[in-house]
């Protein structure tokens, strides 16, 4: 769902990376109360669990032509709550953007808005709508796929609204609309299920880990509990990510390229060059593009690394993971420490 440079115009791109910078300034503000010693490294291994997780993208069923991943925002909000989601999930989308040119420079606010803000707290209040009251396990679990599936519809819904806004789409609204709805209806589902997996996982072990804490025995210590997380982490960005499907992504198969369907035209018309020369710099400059090695120097255009090696795959991410984990436990720490100077 990383929202190339193609689907904007400048004045929209400038206007949504500077809603989503005076939001994180006031989410990070807000999140300096709730930031103890005891979430700094959850914070922190649960944003490399979701890069890792966002690098394995899974074939959609009944949709030969198209894959899909999780955003992860909705499992974040729910263990840690929204503020410090939303936090996490949008130093993944920055390094992603920065380091693996994985979504657009121009792009980063509305993919900052889209997979980190609106899921984080629109995820977080679905989900406690449907669980209020007496704790039950059959409302945490769909309430978790309740919120995961509505707040990915929304997300889906935000791009052709401001792909629109831009100008630049070739196509009805309506139908790149409604497109998107329903190829993110199957994402939404598994993400869901995903989220449900890793929250009875918890239930199980350690469910006061959880800032609403579900009901159940703690069998573990937290700190085997976040060994067993970033192990994990580990497996899913070094070896499931070799699994991961070749095919576009939803949002790609939405607009831009249908393998399934050879005569396909791109849904999106945008011949700006401030765009193409967006484009370069990040293609001269993204140290790892794709999640694999650079084909030239940094500052040189050359090919791509698709055709390089899977321990490229499996490097790109143990590393990125490694890196997100450290920007977020600083971020974390730099807010907290705040806080304290401040009490």
């Amino acid at each position: 769902m990383h929202m190339a440079n193609e689907l904007l115009s400048i004045p929209v791109a400038a206007g949504t990376l500077a809603i989503a910078a005076a939001s994180l300034g006031f989410i990070c503000r807000k999140a300096k109360q709730i930031i103890t010693s005891d979430k700094l490294a959850l914070m922190g291994i649960l944003g490399a669990f979701v890069f890792a997780a966002q690098m394995v993208n899974f074939q959609l069923p009944a949709m030969p032509g198209t894959s899909g991943h999780i955003l992860g925002a909705v499992l974040l909000a729910i263990i840690l709550g929204p503020h410090a989601a939303a936090i996490v999930i949008a130093s993944v989308v920055i390094i992603q953007c920065l380091i693996f040119q994985d979504g657009g420079l121009l792009a980063l606010g509305c993919n900052i808005i889209n997979m980190a803000l609106v899921p984080s707290y629109l995820g977080y209040f679905l989900y406690r709508t449907v669980t209020a009251g007496p704790f039950n396990s059959l409302r945490v679990y769909i309430g978790s796929v309740l919120a995961c599936v509505i707040t990915m519809q929304v997300s889906a819904a935000l791009i052709p609204i401001e792909a629109a806004l831009s100008g630049v789409l070739a196509v009805p609204f309506s139908t790149f609309l409604i497109t998107m709805l329903g190829v993110h209806l199957l994402i939404g589902l598994v993400e869901g299920l995903v989220t449900v997996a890793v929250l009875s996982y918890l239930q199980q072990v350690r469910p006061d880990i959880v800032v609403d804490s579900l009901t159940g025995k703690v069998r573990l210590s937290r700190k085997a509990v976040l060994t067993t997380l970033a192990v994990f982490t580990v497996v899913v960005g070094a070896g499931f990510s070799l699994l991961a499907s070749n095919l576009p992504d939803g949002l790609e198969w939405s607009y831009a390229e249908r393998p399934d369907q050879p005569g396909f035209e791109t849904a999106v018309s945008n011949d700006d060059s401030t765009i193409a020369a967006v484009d370069d710099f990040q293609s001269k400059y993204s140290l790892l593009p794709d999640y694999s090695r650079r084909g030239s120097t940094i500052g040189e255009t050359g090919r791509d690394g698709a055709e390089s090696s899977a321990g490229w795959t499996s490097f790109a991410g143990v590393v990125g993971s490694a890196v997100t984990c450290a920007v977020i436990w600083l971020t974390a720490w730099l807010l907290r420490k705040k806080q304290s100077v401040k009490v």
